[in-house]
């Protein structure tokens, strides 16, 4: 019984081999003799070449590869350059809250992947504020500038802010280089005003009360507190005009020096500044109504009856005269005399146009902490004069030609045309004003000079 079991597997390997002999595929036919093998009908491994060895270690290092996870160096090795093309450029200004220092920027990249508190904590940290602070924004470096900011305060702001980096990088047809630009939206005024140092009700608000009631100018008064500093070293006595920047200015001065001197300006970078740029009160700017009673010029329309036929005329004369002085009696003329005062008002080339030297100080008395003064040689320079000139010129040209900055150019151009506006306005009323007098003027001549008609002198 065992010899026909060893005989019935000797006749299946030999088919087996046969089998496997017929096959023409030379990878197949290694592939069948190698299971051959295994299943103990072969007496040994088929003979491969070295190509076949090379193509299977290939195979093996592949799905070798496959199983294994990635070491920590490959993790250091790929991890850069993956993170690297997700990063965006912050650029975060410094100095925000100093008024005293310019602002500067700093450049942090942060990507996509990184954690949004971490971005916050250290943007904050970089601007030297608190964790809790609630006044940034940001803006696209492609944005304009007078674009308002948009606000940055949780992670939501922060996704929005990335979303809005990428879709700009991806817009055109190149790739643009777009960084976010991080904005304090507190204003450096309203962080100074804060101190008491700077503010009216800080510590020298009784030397403030003091310094008021000294520089208050009762000669150039015109409705309201005016102020001036009146330089005794020359013959003339100039008066120059003090702003509320100005009164503090000395009455923190007179604070902390104790120096009660009213006579010459405070020794301070302040006033140095102010004698260099602040000019002198014009006559124009301290002209003052006169308080004279100024005598007008009156004319009297008498209207008289010819006397010459009446006096060589008889009775029938003298009745004629006695009828018509009685009917002047009884029928008095509506004006007797027309009254009006020559003034200025009537004429429109009286009135010089507001220099620009005077605009700038009217300007700078509202709003004395953007020192508009500073400007007015460059406005010389491109030839602005007067208030209409500055008038027509528009923000953008204060921003790029003058210097100034986007705050300032803004408060002075609409506070030009506001003034051209009313010198406009004044001008016209007082043409009106002209012709309305002028009219009456005529129609009270017309009215008084007319002469009686025929019939009524027949019934005389």
């Amino acid at each position: 019984m065992y010899d026909d079991i060893l005989r019935r597997v000797y006749k299946a390997a030999s088919s087996i081999n046969s089998m496997v002999k017929s096959i023409t595929s030379a990878r197949q036919r290694t592939r069948a003799q190698t299971a051959a093998f295994l299943l103990g009908t072969r007496p040994d491994l088929p003979s491969v070449g070295a190509s076949e060895i090379t193509r299977m270690r290939a195979v093996r290092h592949f799905y070798e590869r496959m199983t294994q996870t990635p070491s920590l160096e490959e993790l250091t090795v790929q991890q850069p350059c993956q993170v690297q093309l997700n990063k965006i450029e912050f650029r975060i200004p410094l100095h925000t809250l100093d008024r005293n220092q310019s602002t500067t920027y700093v450049d942090r990249s942060h990507s996509e992947s990184d954690c949004r508190i971490d971005i916050l904590d250290s943007i904050k940290a970089t601007m030297d504020v608190s964790k809790t602070y609630q006044h940034l924004g940001w803006r696209l470096s492609t944005a304009r500038r007078l674009d308002p900011p948009h606000r940055l305060l949780t992670s939501h702001d922060l996704d929005s802010a990335f979303k809005a980096a990428r879709t700009e990088q991806g817009s055109g047809r190149k790739t643009k280089q777009v960084f976010i630009e991080i904005l304090n939206t507190a204003r450096k005024e309203k962080q100074i005003r804060q101190q008491a140092g700077t503010s009216p009700a800080g510590e020298y608000k009784k030397e403030l009360a003091t310094v008021t009631s000294k520089l208050r100018c009762s000669d150039h008064q015109l409705g309201e507190d005016t102020f001036c500093w009146v330089d005794a070293s020359h013959p003339d006595a100039p008066h120059y005009p003090l702003c509320t920047r100005d009164l503090q200015e000395w009455a923190k001065y007179l604070y902390e020096t104790g120096v009660p001197d009213f006579v010459t300006l405070p020794r301070t970078p302040h006033f140095n500044e102010v004698r260099k740029t602040r000019k002198e009160r014009t006559p124009l700017s301290l002209q003052r109504v006169s308080t004279e009673i100024i005598s007008p010029v009156i004319h009297n329309h008498i209207h008289l009856s010819p006397t010459t036929d009446e006096m060589t005329s008889g009775n029938s004369g003298m009745l004629a005269r006695e009828r018509g002085e009685a009917r002047m009696a009884l029928q008095p003329l509506k004006r007797t005399f027309a009254l009006y005062m020559e003034s200025d008002e009537e004429s429109d080339d009286d009135e010089p146009p507001q220099h620009i030297e005077d605009v700038l100080g009217t300007v700078h008395s509202h709003y004395p902490a953007m020192n508009f003064p500073q400007y007015v040689e460059k406005l010389m320079d491109h030839g602005i004069f007067y208030l209409p000139t500055a008038a027509h010129f528009s923000v953008g040209f204060y921003e790029d030609k003058v210097g100034m900055s986007e705050g300032s150019a803004y408060t002075f151009q609409s506070c030009v045309s506001k003034f051209h506006m009313k010198a406009e306005l004044a001008k016209e009323r007082r043409k009106a004003k002209g012709k309305k007098k002028a009219r009456a003027h005529d129609g009270d001549e017309n009215e008084e000079n007319t002469p009686v008609s025929n019939g009524s002198q027949s019934s005389i």
